[in-house]
């Protein structure tokens, strides 16, 4: 597969990747929402990840490595078990979009936007849409696995080796990426928006 290839591939995901994007907002939304008018809701998704502060003990290196593993295999899930007519990716981007909203209204109440800014933005930007794009190649994979069961003429083992290859080819190294920005980077421009 081309360059140019994987580029209309990409753009093929068009109307998948909108309709995550929307989903994935709507959840930020509504998850800051909730969080802002029932504490009891932030704390309980809050409580998830105080469950994961052990990670922040480890060697930076093994930090990185966690960060990165952790992504990939959401990534990994959302986009293989796409094909489980697209029930997964769903809910994957939901219940990241409601973390989000969540982080977002408690790091908005106890720190500002300077601080929300400067701890998501700098691996953010590398990781979301990446996050996003196999959640969208998942929903992609379970709509054709919905038109073969109807009967429809698809290339469905075609279609997974291209999301493997996009998976291993650009999202693991991306996530890695990201994964080393917020294990190195990001720390550094919390501790400048906090001094």
């Amino acid at each position: 597969m081309s360059r140019r290839d994987e580029i209309v591939y990409l753009r093929s995901l068009k109307a998948y990747l909108g309709l995550v994007l929307v989903l994935f907002f709507a959840a930020a939304l509504s998850g800051f929402q909730a969080a802002a008018r029932d504490p009891e809701f932030s704390s309980r998704w809050l409580g998830e990840l105080e469950m994961l502060r052990w990670i922040l003990n480890l060697d930076p290196l093994l930090i990185m490595l966690m960060i990165f593993l952790k992504n990939l295999i959401a990534s990994t899930i959302a986009m293989l078990l796409g094909l489980g007519l697209g029930v997964i990716p769903t809910i994957v981007i939901i219940s990241n979009g409601v973390l989000l909203g969540v982080v977002a209204e408690s790091a908005l109440e106890q720190h500002g936007a300077a601080f929300l800014l400067a701890g998501i933005v700098p691996h953010g930007i590398v990781e979301l849409p990446i996050v996003l794009a196999c959640a969208a190649i998942g929903l992609r994979l379970g709509h054709l696995l919905a038109l073969a069961l109807i009967g429809r003429e698809v290339d469905l083992a075609g279609e997974t080796k291209i999301a493997l290859r996009f998976l291993l080819w650009w999202a693991a190294p991306l996530l890695l990426l990201a994964a080393a920005i917020e294990t190195f980077i990001t720390p550094i421009a919390l501790s400048m928006v906090i001094a």
